[in-house]
């Protein structure tokens, strides 16, 4: 296995090269100073997202953190309502606290508990979905002026000189020759599918979509992976499970609604 940090840092490296593999790289080394200001944010959110996400997973339970990091689409909604930027009738935020239940019902469900000892990675899974809530909103308007696949590379870069000074000595110290070929390969699985493919799916709905609409559909990862674990792997699915699922889908639907 590699540590946590330097399979972040890395997989943040070999994703900032596909992207700028992909987008050309003509394109990709030109980037115009007014994007400047917005880039920044975005790439902070990115870092900051990263760091907390792996902090938090490493201090709390997956339960927890799944649940915590359901919390982003109404951070999102919160926000935007408090800026007066979008306006949520009673319908959407029905939809919003009915997935983000049905949510607690499907996790809750596998066992998931607050400890003490927990509560400082809870607190880092809550950062978490405060930073992807952050990189939502400012992602969107960078996607519109450079496109899906150089907005999400330039972030990328930004993440990966953020996390370089912090990194750097573990992955020159660390014994690489150890490390498994199936680590490799859930490393390059990590940076292209899992970062790549969906982060840039991610940034052109957000374009398209804007940050309301994209962020509902974060409440169906944790059902999705339990239901697909029940279809494909056989694992058991409690009647509680199935309620949670429900009402997740159901929020969504309403959440979603214009």
């Amino acid at each position: 296995e590699m540590p946590a940090l330097s399979f972040t840092y890395l997989r943040i490296l070999l994703a900032m090269v596909v992207f700028f593999m992909v987008s050309g790289r003509a394109q990709g080394l030109l980037l115009p100073r007014p994007l400047w200001p917005s880039l920044l944010r975005a790439g902070l959110a990115q870092t900051m997202f990263q760091l907390l996400l792996i902090a938090g997973r490493q201090r709390t339970t997956a339960g927890n953190g799944a649940i915590l990091l359901a919390t982003a689409p109404l951070l999102t909604a919160g926000w935007l309502a408090i800026t007066g930027r979008e306006r949520l009738d009673g319908r959407q935020w029905s939809g919003l606290v009915l997935g983000f239940i049905g949510v607690g019902f499907v996790v809750q469900s596998s066992g998931v508990r607050v400890t003490w000892s927990q509560l400082g990675g809870d607190l880092l899974a809550l950062c978490a979905a405060g930073a992807w809530a952050w990189y939502s909103l400012v992602i969107g308007p960078l996607v519109g002026t450079l496109g899906t696949v150089r907005a999400t590379g330039w972030t990328m870069v930004v993440a990966a000189l953020c996390c370089t000074p912090l990194a750097l000595v573990e992955v020159r110290d660390y014994t690489w020759r150890s490390v498994s070929w199936g680590a490799w390969t859930g490393l390059v699985y990590g940076a292209t599918i899992g970062m790549v493919m969906a982060m840039a799916l991610w940034g052109r709905s957000m374009q398209r979509l804007g940050p309301k609409q994209t962020m509902i559909y974060v409440y169906l990862e944790p059902v999705s992976a339990v239901v697909i674990a029940a279809a494909v792997l056989g694992e058991s699915l409690r009647p509680s499970q199935a309620v949670g699922a429900l009402l997740t889908f159901v929020g969504v639907a309403l959440g979603s609604s214009h």
